[in-house]
């Protein structure tokens, strides 16, 4: 019984990783090569977020940290400082997922919330202090409106499509233990 649970784990863990590579992907296709006035979501935040708060098994810390690494290199960021932001950000998210799995959908929003809004921040301030180029105010701040938007979306296509539910006391772990 315990293998068909650490098979899922694993099973789970591919496919954060290959929806993270297709969001990657799309990203990065050139459908068009004038810069744009505006930003889409970060997906892959949300995605993360959603599944650190339904299921913390699934996306450990060294999975989340070489995604958004991977992201930094791809998308000619600063190497490290937004993958730690996340890793961060994940971690906090991770240490309040028992607390939360008890209260409503609203509560979960507003933690990721206000987890966004300080890992944006924190970011945002790190680049600033170090003289880095960086995006102008309202496109970080669109997308991170958007991407607040957008997560209720991607935790109900993560609860529906993927079967990423909350963890419910009666749920067991890989050791048979209950959660």
């Amino acid at each position: 019984m315990a293998d068909r649970f650490i098979h899922r784990y694993w099973l789970m863990r591919a496919l954060y990783l290959l929806i993270c590579i297709f969001l990657i992907f799309m990203h990065l296709l050139p459908l068009d090569t004038r810069p744009s006035n505006w930003t889409g979501p970060d997906l892959v935040l949300a995605l993360t977020f959603a599944w650190v708060l339904r299921r913390p098994e699934y996306v450990p810390v060294l999975l989340i940290a070489v995604v958004a690494l991977g992201m930094d290199l791809l998308f000619q960021r600063p190497p490290g400082l937004w993958a730690a932001c996340v890793v961060m950000g994940a971690e906090t998210l991770r240490n309040r997922a028992p607390m939360l799995r008890d209260l409503s959908f609203f509560a979960e929003w507003a933690s990721v919330a206000s987890t966004m809004v300080l890992i944006t921040l924190a970011y945002r301030v790190v680049l600033s202090v170090l003289m880095v180029d960086q995006a102008p105010l309202g496109l970080s701040l669109m997308q991170l409106l958007f991407t607040l938007m957008v997560y209720p979306v991607v935790a109900v296509a993560s609860h529906t499509l993927m079967g990423v539910r909350r963890a419910s006391p009666r749920d067991l772990d890989a050791n048979g233990r209950r959660i």
